[in-house]
């Protein structure tokens, strides 16, 4: 628990300023720039499950972190230019991800 609000109140945010203030403007060091980024939180929460300090459940793996990780970040960029479509785009991504792998929301 402790690892995982670490995670997400400290590196996360800290990780992403950086991202964004070392986002190159060509398109193909763009594309390069978040592979790494994916590639580099895959590996870090890939890590931590391996350690014992992530638990997945309903069917999620270490593997899926790559696609979704990958999503995340051109999510981010859109979000960081349109905000509002990023949003519209999100919520049936949402869908989709609940529907492949449904949480319990009560339990």
């Amino acid at each position: 628990m402790t690892i995982n609000l670490f995670f997400t109140f400290f590196i996360c945010p800290v990780t992403l300023i950086i991202f964004f203030q070392r986002m190159p403007t060509a398109r193909n060091a763009k594309i390069t720039y978040i592979a790494v980024w994916v590639i580099f939180y895959t590996i870090i929460e890939a890590l931590f499950a391996h350690k014992g300090m992530y638990v997945y459940g309903e069917g999620w793996n270490s593997w899926h972190n790559i696609w979704l990780n990958g999503s995340l970040f051109m999510f981010l960029l859109i979000h960081y230019r349109r905000p509002a479509l990023a949003i519209i785009l999100l919520l049936p991504a949402a869908v989709i991800f609940y529907i492949l792998f449904p949480v319990p929301l009560i339990e």
